[in-house]
């Protein structure tokens, strides 16, 4: 029996390594099964975000985004896309987070600079926080630089400014805007005069409304934001007449028809008021300006039913006055 202890031990020697082999094979097998099953999942992931995103399905898109991303997914598009959707679902926050991501991969990407901007500045507005604004505008004027020929720049430049009240800085942009010669020059003169309108500088506002027009004659916006202006300046007759303008070249333009209507009114001429605000309406029934102003200038002119009628419609399609005008009536 001595003599038989050495094929043992050999035996025992063989068997061990027979044991390591088939261990190393399976661990092997495991990690190469685990790792095609990882591709193959993190593939299918980014298709089912990829389609749920072309078809603007943006909660679920977000949802495999977000697992695609954590299966280290790192892609600047990946993370556009990401911030897309979560831009569409108001989650400013974090898309902001993976536009910058994404442009730290790709420093020369403008599109990432815009949308970082662009969550900034949403996230700005619903704040309140200045210096977000300020935040924003530095990431859109990198884009600018990389493209200055993309209009969109200058007008979410502008935006972001003029939230913050920087009006002196939001001028700047428009202006680099004008001196390039590449885009509406009506469009951003139209602008300043917003601004002009925001500060209360209402002639310098009339005067670059004016400017738009001289660029674009058909310009029908131009032309009601002028009559605003003289409005406030007590230039009655002129306001009129550049609302009038405004619904010559566009009938469709509501916004004229109601300023027209609300101008006879307040000059206690309800007749012509009840014209215009018709006129309004024949293009929206369900405008709840329109309805409230014929409401009241029916009951002006003494037809109480007919003023109760479209009052009651204004209050329904959201208008406080109407719907306090009713109470005040006890009529509800």
């Amino acid at each position: 029996m001595l003599k038989k202890i050495p094929a043992l031990k050999i035996l025992d020697k063989n068997l061990k390594h027979s044991l390591i082999a088939t261990l190393c094979f399976i661990v092997v097998t495991t990690c190469v099964y685990f790792i095609r099953d990882l591709t193959y999942s993190r593939d299918y992931i980014l298709q089912k975000a990829n389609e749920y995103y072309s078809k603007e399905k943006h909660f679920r898109a977000a949802r495999y985004f977000s697992k695609a991303i954590k299966l280290n997914v790192s892609d600047a598009e990946v993370y556009k896309k990401y911030g897309t959707s979560l831009l569409k679902l108001g989650n400013y926050s974090l898309a902001a987070k993976y536009f910058g991501l994404a442009s730290s991969i790709d420093s020369y990407d403008e599109d990432a600079y815009y949308f970082l901007g662009n969550a900034l500045y949403r996230k700005a507005y619903e704040t309140g926080d200045k210096e977000a604004f300020l935040q924003a505008v530095e990431y859109i004027e990198r884009a600018i630089e990389l493209n200055p020929d993309s209009e969109k720049l200058y007008l979410l430049a502008g935006l972001c400014c003029r939230g913050g009240e920087f009006y002196e800085k939001a001028r700047t942009f428009y202006n680099k805007a004008l001196a390039s010669n590449k885009f509406n020059k009506a469009g951003f003169y139209n602008l300043i005069g917003n601004i002009f309108d925001e500060e209360g500088n209402y002639k310098e506002a009339a005067f670059y409304y004016g400017k738009a027009i001289s660029h674009d004659n058909s310009f029908a916006v131009a032309f009601c934001n002028r009559g605003d202006m003289f409005l406030k300046t007590d230039d009655y007759e002129s306001a009129l007449q550049n609302y009038q303008k405004a619904v010559e070249i566009d009938e469709t333009f509501i916004i004229a028809h109601i300023k027209i209507a609300n101008f006879y009114y307040d000059k206690n001429n309800f007749s012509d008021s009840i014209i215009a605000a018709l006129k309004a309406l024949k293009i929206n029934s369900e405008d709840n300006n329109a309805n409230y102003i014929l409401g009241m200038s029916y009951k002006q002119l003494g037809r109480y039913k007919e003023s109760l009628d479209y009052l009651k419609k204004a209050a329904f399609y959201g208008n406080d006055n109407a719907l306090k005008e009713i109470k005040r009536q006890n009529v509800l």
